[in-house]
């Protein structure tokens, strides 16, 4: 009975989080266009991507999400455009979210903070969303199988998304092995949501603003760098969630990272890279694979009960010339 009450609590609490803002910012920044458009095609490469995540497996029903992705920039001497799009989904017990969205970002080079070579884009991204609430998914006690579905009926609902946001690298997107800084910020869920469950109220998708920064150095004719990062995520119903990630990255051969997450969650992640020379070069031929994957735990008692998280993300990228 224990741990189903405290499986409800813990459903109660993701479900409250939904409804306050987009799903987590994965440590996984090479998607993070689905967060703010802006970074779509940051770099001089078109990429094609997956991720898929699995939170707090120790309960039934927990949550999970994926997407699948692509990113193209419009390149005519420097990256003028650039286009996406993604199929995503989210889920935790009863409540479900699909959505399908394409982004694009128009950038210029403003030359600011005394950088010649910078990079400043502005991007929208414009999704459907379907929202569904089933509680036939729902487990709250054990030993009960009568009328608790009475209690809530199913309810679907489809509506639209918008989001907004801009995004600065000190140094050109043909530049990703050259030291910079960068910060961005996007405002999410512009066009506010609800989904009608019945007797107990609703649930609402509310505006929220992300924002991030890092800085990527590069030790002299040295073939890694470091890049400590930082995302913050501010919902308009006054929740915050920050978090602080540092990654090492091998040029071409695999990178790994560490961070912590203001709810009380730390990570770790590992990826390997594969390109012409490694011995996938006759599948991977021009372009570069990334296959990666991180592990989540949350501090305190609630981690003996949680249990760990997992993600996992593939890409293939290919310069665009």
């Amino acid at each position: 009975m224990r741990i189903s009450l405290l499986s409800l609590f813990l459903l109660l609490i993701s479900l409250n989080s939904f409804a306050q803002q987009s799903q987590s910012w994965s440590s996984f920044y090479e998607v993070g266009f689905l967060w703010n458009p802006a970074l779509t095609a940051r770099w001089n490469t078109w990429e094609l991507s997956s991720t898929v995540r699995k939170e707090w497996t120790g309960f039934d029903n927990s949550p999970e999400s994926g997407n699948i992705s692509f990113q193209y920039p419009i390149v005519k001497r420097q990256t003028i455009l650039s286009i996406g799009g993604y199929i995503d989904y989210d889920r935790v017990g009863p409540y479900s979210q699909r959505s399908v969205a394409g982004t694009i970002a128009y950038k210029i080079k403003p030359q600011l903070f005394g950088n010649r070579d910078d990079v400043l884009s502005i991007g929208g991204n414009l999704s459907l969303q379907n929202r569904r609430f089933d509680p036939t998914n729902s487990k709250a006690f054990d030993g009960i199988n009568g009328d608790r579905n009475l209690l809530i009926s199913e309810s679907t609902s489809f509506s639209p998304s918008l989001s907004l946001g801009t995004y600065y690298m000190s140094v050109s997107d043909f530049y990703s092995f050259k030291s910079h800084y960068y910060f961005g910020i996007s405002g999410n869920q512009l066009i506010p949501s609800k989904i009608d469950l019945g007797p107990v109220g609703a649930l609402s998708n509310n505006t929220n603003i992300t924002a991030h920064a890092g800085y990527r150095y590069f030790p002299r004719r040295s073939p890694y760098y470091i890049e400590p990062n930082i995302f913050i995520n501010y919902s308009f119903t006054k929740a915050i969630n920050v978090m602080a990630n540092v990654r090492y990255e091998r040029v071409n051969s695999y990178w790994f990272s560490a961070g912590v997450v203001s709810n009380g969650e730390i990570f770790g992640q590992i990826g390997l890279i594969f390109n012409d020379r490694s011995f996938l070069g006759k599948i991977v031929k021009d372009g570069v694979l990334r296959i990666g994957t991180k592990v989540d735990y949350q501090l305190g008692s609630l981690g003996q009960f949680a249990g760990m998280g997992y993600e996992a993300y593939v890409a293939y990228l290919f310069e665009n010339e």
